[in-house]
């Protein structure tokens, strides 16, 4: 996805991120240190993080395929 392509929809927040993922803040935080989770951008020095929702979407695909077996 390049940048002039991207909508403000394409961003998502920490908050928002877990809910696509159905996952906790918690373990986000510990997915983006194990490097299972890319994050966007951090905005500033403080812990807000942005995501892409393209690649969150694709990343909880492909937590469902392991889960329960590629079809």
């Amino acid at each position: 996805l390049k940048l002039s392509f991207m909508r403000p929809e394409d961003i998502v927040s920490t908050q928002q991120a877990c809910r696509i993922l159905g996952i906790t803040r918690p373990t986000l935080y510990s997915w983006i240190e194990q490097g299972k989770v890319k994050p966007w951008g951090k905005l500033g020095g403080h812990e807000a993080w942005f995501f892409l929702r393209h690649y969150l979407t694709r990343t909880k695909i492909q937590k469902y395929q392991r889960t329960n077996g590629s079809r």
